[in-house]
């Protein structure tokens, strides 16, 4: 009766254990479904890929790089109908090779696919700006034309300094999710 025993608790761990990487796999298969509009996850790992790319073009190496999407509105309106996100936030923070300060800022208003952000988006190596672009990737192959050119972010206060620790991989996660209006 032991071995009878041992092997249905065997046959319920592996039942449990699939059951569980199957609801992962659907998970990261599906991602996280944006409300409509752009996806604050999409946003922050596209932005977190291209901005090392882009300042990897201009001469900075990057040791690491680490963004965070949240989106700037979308969710119910007053009667309770789903608006869009068209808006998302984005902050980065890496280091360089050398131990320089990397930031990345800015909002993107679209995006396509996973080589094409559009919006306005900074970047600064210890203070110095790198870029300040309207677009960034390859807009021209994915389909999206070249956009109208947007204003240019103004010289402003810089975002608050992150504190200073280990290089962190990707952040971008599941709850970051539209504003409730209105609330």
């Amino acid at each position: 009766m032991g071995a009878s025993m041992r092997k249905r608790l065997s046959r319920a761990r592996y039942a449990a254990c699939a059951v569980a990487l199957t609801g992962a796999a659907v998970m990261a298969v599906t991602g996280c479904e944006p409300v409509g509009g752009l996806d604050a996850v999409t946003v922050a790992i596209t932005t977190q890929k291209l901005a090392s790319g882009a300042l990897d073009h201009e001469g900075v190496k990057t040791a690491w790089l680490n963004c965070h999407g949240k989106a700037e509105n979308g969710g119910p309106d007053a009667g309770g109908a789903t608006q869009p996100v068209t808006v998302v936030g984005v902050d980065c923070e890496g280091r360089t090779d050398t131990g320089k300060k990397i930031i990345v800022f800015g909002r993107v208003t679209g995006i396509t696919g996973q080589s094409c952000l559009r919006g306005l988006l900074t970047a600064k190596v210890d203070g110095r700006t790198v870029f300040s672009v309207s677009v960034l990737g390859d807009c021209a192959h994915t389909g999206g034309g070249k956009p109208p050119d947007g204003p240019k972010p103004p010289d402003g206060p810089k975002p608050p300094s992150p504190p200073h620790g280990p290089a962190p991989g990707p952040s971008a996660s599941c709850t970051d999710k539209a504003p409730v209006q209105g609330k």
